[in-house]
């Protein structure tokens, strides 16, 4: 049985926060402190604009990493195969659509038409772990 990962771990990265969170405070702090000595100290500015872009850049950074890790941990292919999903965006045969399967909404490709509401099942996850192969239920 796979371990979920918590909605707080999937939408933030719980580890991008705190570091992150500390840098643009001290950002902040270079930024008031500029603006309060009378804004004649270009240095100050200067160290809060490259703290601001060094927490940007963490930022961006870390959520590359954390959502390639959970993605690696979490999602294996088998559990998604044999699934049944519910057409969103009924399409033509061999055109991408939408489906919802265990309330995650996957591009889809069916080898026939498909209509809205209709209920399929995922034969396979193509390579690229984003668009799923259908086939329609009877």
């Amino acid at each position: 049985m796979t371990k979920e990962p918590s909605d707080f771990a999937l939408k933030y990265g719980f580890r991008t926060v705190i570091p992150v969170a500390i840098i643009l405070i001290f950002a902040i702090i270079l930024l008031v402190e500029y603006l309060a000595t009378g804004m004649n100290n270009t240095f100050i500015l200067a160290f809060s604009i490259v703290f601001f872009l060094i927490a940007l850049l963490l930022y961006v950074g870390f959520r590359i990493t954390i959502s390639h890790r959970i993605t690696k941990k979490y999602f294996h292919v088998e559990t998604l195969v044999g699934q049944t999903g519910r057409v969103i965006n009924g399409v033509p045969a061999n055109v991408v659509g939408t489906v919802t399967v265990v309330n995650e909404d996957w591009s889809f490709v069916c080898d026939s038409d498909t209509s809205d509401n209709e209920l399929v099942t995922i034969t396979e996850v193509q390579s690229d772990n984003v668009t799923v192969r259908v086939k329609k239920i009877s």
